[in-house]
């Protein structure tokens, strides 16, 4: 019995190691190298920064992903002061956004981010004696478009692009604008 034991081990033995042979074999001809996880993470975003009668600085850091070669997506938070004094008012804004970008040709690529931002929004109270209330409100977003992407050295590039609301809100920052963004992105 104790020979039965040791032969069935013996092959189990065997097998399992020509397993492992066969599968290594047929990882490496078959699915290109993994990437590392710190060569697909990066991070970037952008900066606003506007003086005089109407004065806007804001900041959006985003942090991402690199799906494959060519697909990114991230997530980012977003604050901005906007400040108008001929109306003497002034609000803060801010909120979140999901990204996406796909690199189309040599530095084109095509971009959708989804966003939601916490902001002052006109709620219209009387529409005849035109009377209103101000109150915070979260307005969806979401911007699609196209930009440029160029390497500026090591894992980092500079990116610009144009993008426009399709939601279209009213009481959106967004309303009937191109959003042009500049920004560096950082891979880690």
């Amino acid at each position: 019995m104790k020979k039965y034991i040791l032969v069935l081990s013996m092959l189990m033995m065997g097998g399992f190691c020509f397993a492992q042979k066969d599968s290594t074999e047929t990882h490496t001809k078959d699915q290109k190298p993994k990437v590392p996880l710190s060569d697909r993470i990066f991070v970037g975003g952008n900066a606003a920064l506007s003086f005089g009668t109407v004065t806007y600085v804001g900041i959006a850091p985003i942090v991402g992903y690199k799906l494959t070669e060519r697909w990114s997506a991230g997530v980012g938070a977003s604050y901005f002061y906007y400040h108008d004094s001929y109306y003497n008012y002034s609000t803060s804004i801010y909120g979140g956004l999901l990204m996406s970008r796909y690199l189309i040709f040599k530095g084109l690529f095509a971009e959708g981010d989804f966003e939601e931002n916490n902001q002052d929004a006109l709620t219209v109270v009387d529409p005849i004696q035109g009377t209103y209330t101000l109150d915070r409100a979260w307005i969806p977003s979401l911007l699609l478009g196209g930009g440029y992407s160029q390497d500026i050295g090591g894992r980092s590039a500079f990116f610009i692009s144009v993008l426009y609301d399709v939601i279209q809100n009213p009481n959106s920052q967004y309303y009937r604008v191109p959003v042009i963004r500049a920004g560096i992105g950082i891979g880690l």
